[in-house]
């Protein structure tokens, strides 16, 4: 079974894709820790808006969406991050 979460992100108090690339950075860099797949997926070349897309394979569902669910928090934990949209899709 796959999960994959696809979230659209503001980053308010960036001004620069140089701020933008640290942030995500460091964010990914913590995210792979997990039994996760992160990656920004959209709007590179834009400096306070972001696509990321986040995958987890696994036999079980609730182990994915514990994950998920993992990643998602690490996100809105995040300083200098809103998560504005999450869509979740199952393979």
């Amino acid at each position: 079974m796959i999960g994959i979460v696809h979230c659209e992100c503001f980053l308010p108090d960036c001004y620069s894709l140089k701020e933008k690339r640290s942030i995500l950075q460091s964010l990914i860099t913590r995210a792979r820790r997990l039994n996760i797949s992160i990656s920004e997926m959209d709007h590179q070349d834009v400096w306070q808006r972001t696509s990321l897309s986040i995958a987890c394979i696994n036999n079980s569902r609730k182990v994915i969406e514990k994950e998920l669910e993992h990643v998602l928090k690490m996100i809105d934990g995040s300083e200098g991050l809103e998560c504005h949209s999450v869509q979740y899709e199952w393979l």
